[in-house]
């Protein structure tokens, strides 16, 4: 059985649904928020896991 193609013609006339313009905006910035957020957080990680073994090497050795 062969695929049916989709009709350039077709998909040029079909209506897609979008949110408002104000919307898209207000998602936009939330993206640029949520992206700022998700590189300090993988910073943070990062200072984390070079600080723990320090941590732990001072907890060891009962300097804390």
């Amino acid at each position: 059985m062969r695929r049916r193609r989709l009709n350039p013609g077709d998909f040029l006339n079909y209506k897609m649904p979008l949110p408002s313009m104000q919307t898209q905006k207000i998602f936009r910035k939330i993206k640029i928020e949520v992206d700022a957020l998700k590189r300090l957080q993988a910073e943070t990680a990062a200072d984390l896991d070079v600080l723990l073994p320090a941590v732990l090497d001072r907890a060891f050795k009962g300097e804390l």
